[in-house]
């Protein structure tokens, strides 16, 4: 770097650092007007050739732009004499004129004073004035952006090209919406100011239904029904139901500054879909069995993520049950616990008591609802329940496929992962049948249900496997055509109890699910499949008579990308040697072929 270069840019921050803190009539800043000065005067005494023109052109326009920032600085403007709106425009004139002038100069100079150094003996005018133009060019170019700037801070615009997009409401939060028996009015706690606001509208302008009232407001100007509502500031959803001390509230925190509310935006219908259920409907209970090493959402208890239930134990609650556990320790020999919805039966790997089968088939029989998910070549017997049902299932031989399947770990044993979206119309799959273009059902491992000959009742089968899905007699992970056959297996059956004849008294009918797979619901399924989520809302929904629970509930939650080191090992050594040392290699290629050339 050359020493008028060098003092142009030590005088020109300079200048710009102590104006911004001191002022620009600061006696200190004659220290970046004697940078200035000084590169100005190197390059009239020493510097020659063709290349002088230029870079005193340079130096002398940059010190010109910085003496029209000061004038600007020191209100040099108001001596034009102009009126308020004459004198605003000069004050704007001057604001970008004086950046502009400086861009122009700094780099003319920059790309002379490069193409000098690279030519120390004899630069050509020609050269000289090709590089001036140049980094005029460049700095024209880069000029472009300073007026774009403007008129976006003028007009209050916003370009974002990063990928974001606020969720809009699902089918299963516009079912409650449109189903409201009783009216429920939302707050929107926004001011008008905030880029918030819009996104917030555009969600609720969605939503219409005759019991549902929205109301904007700004929590600084309706202090009172803030204080009611107990909305502390701006940037809160409160949904009310109901009247003075009888009302319910549910409240949602957003944000008003629309980078942090980002994340909450994504996942705005989840949490409207949450809060409505709460308020509209009395939280049902859940009885998930344990003690027969079943599936459990508590981690620390050395089960694997395929094993683990915190994710679906987190999808009940947002569907507002209460989840408790059934075993042994909690009555479960004797009865289900009055005041049960339902009854889960998650993956048991170990034999239930014959008296906690019958308490499963008294609870079934006076109406109760069941939803049974088997794991394969357990321990558990679980025929005596399912003959009631009219199912069998032995689960000795696992279901394969070929193709289709979920890869995590790229090994012959992934064929075990069948995705399929083969749903009936049954209400207990209607999202997964709806969307059976883009959605799927996952299940990791399982074996198929068989629907026994003349059953006590009506059994539909609600999941079935792909065609080319065989059952794997022999275990050895490929298809026989011999001894194998390929079809699409019963995956999930759903059962309805008969109903009691007009006019008699009885208790209301049950409800039963069966699944052949317990893992479909585990942690390390049902935070990557969709369609297990749009299952369980389903499943749930229909097995506790809620059809408004049912349906679809929009995420745009950015999907989380997760690499093995045994899948993808070669993606990080590829990133930490291959490219480095794969660019060092062309480049000593190239040095070598040019050295070869120069000695030709």
């Amino acid at each position: 770097m050359t020493p008028a270069l060098l003092l142009h840019l030590v005088g020109s921050l300079l200048l710009l650092a102590l104006v911004r803190t001191l002022g620009a009539d600061d006696p200190v800043t004659v220290i970046g007007w004697a940078c200035l000065l000084g590169g100005l005067a190197y390059t009239i005494a020493k510097v020659r050739g063709s290349s002088r023109r230029y870079t005193v052109i340079s130096l002398l326009f940059g010190i010109l732009a910085l003496a029209l920032m000061v004038g600007g600085q020191l209100g040099c403007v108001d001596a034009l004499g102009l009126e308020q709106d004459g004198l605003k425009k000069a004050e704007v004139v001057l604001a970008g004129l004086w950046p502009l002038m400086w861009l122009c100069a700094t780099f003319t100079l920059l790309s002379v004073e490069r193409v000098r150094a690279a030519n120390p003996i004899a630069l050509p005018d020609a050269r000289s004035r090709l590089a001036a133009l140049a980094g005029l060019s460049t700095a024209l170019a880069l000029a472009c952006l300073l007026p774009l700037n403007y008129l976006a801070h003028e007009n209050n615009e916003r370009w974002d090209h990063s990928y974001f997009k606020t969720a809009t409401p699902g089918t299963s939060t516009q079912a409650i919406v449109e189903n409201l028996a009783n009216p429920v009015r939302v707050y929107l706690f926004f001011p008008h100011t905030s880029d918030v606001t819009e996104e917030i509208r555009t969600y609720f302008d969605q939503l219409e239904g005759p019991n549902l009232d929205i109301t904007y407001a700004d929590q600084a100007l309706e202090g009172e029904l803030a204080k009611k509502l107990k909305v502390q500031k701006n940037g809160t959803i409160a949904l009310v139901r109901g009247e003075g001390e009888d009302a319910q509230i549910q409240r949602i925190r957003i944000g008003v500054q629309l980078d942090k509310a980002r994340r909450k935006l994504k996942r705005l219908d989840e949490e409207v879909h949450k809060s409505m259920l709460k308020i509209v409907s009395d939280a049902r209970t859940v009885y998930v069995t344990a003690g027969h090493g079943e599936m459990y959402w508590k981690r620390g208890t050395g089960k694997t993520s395929a094993r683990l239930l915190s994710t679906f134990k987190k999808e009940l609650r947002s569907l507002n049950f209460r989840v408790k556990e059934l075993g042994p320790a909690q009555g479960l020999a004797n009865e289900v616990p009055e005041g049960a919805d339902l009854v889960i039966v998650m993956g048991p790997t170990q034999a239930f008591l014959p008296e906690e089968i019958a308490a499963l088939q008294a609870y079934a029989a006076q109406g109760g609802s069941l939803l049974v998910a088997l794991d394969p070549r357990s321990e558990a017997d679980l025929s005596p329940l399912l003959a009631d049902l009219g199912l069998a299932y032995e689960g000795k031989q696992l279901l394969v496929g070929e193709k289709n399947i979920w890869i995590p770990t790229r090994r012959i044993t992934d064929k075990y992962n069948l995705i399929t979206n083969k749903a009936s119309t049954h209400p207990s799959v209607t999202t997964l049948s709806r969307q059976s273009r883009t959605g799927a059902f996952l299940a990791p491992v399982s074996a198929p249900l068989t629907t026994l000959p003349d059953p006590p009742h009506k059994v539909d089968i609600t999941l079935r496997t792909l065609p080319e899905v065989f059952l794997d007699v022999d275990g050895d992970l490929r298809f026989d055509p011999t001894t194998e056959k390929k079809k699409g297996w019963p995956l999930a059956a759903a059962i309805a109890g008969t109903p009691v004849p007009e006019g008699e008294k009885g208790p209301p009918p049950f409800r039963a699910i069966v699944i052949g797979d317990a893992t479909w619901a585990s942690d390390m399924v049902l935070g990557i499949a969709p369609g297990n989520k749009a299952f369980v809302r389903d499943s749930m929904a229909w097995l506790v008579d809620e059809p408004g629970a049912a349906g679809t509930i929009n995420d745009e939650e950015d999907v989380k990308i997760q690499h093995t080191r045994e899948g993808e090992g070669w993606m990080f050594y590829g990133v930490t040697f291959l490219v480095p040392f794969g660019l060092l290699g062309l480049g000593l290629l190239r040095v070598r072929m040019r050295r070869m050339r120069g000695a030709s």
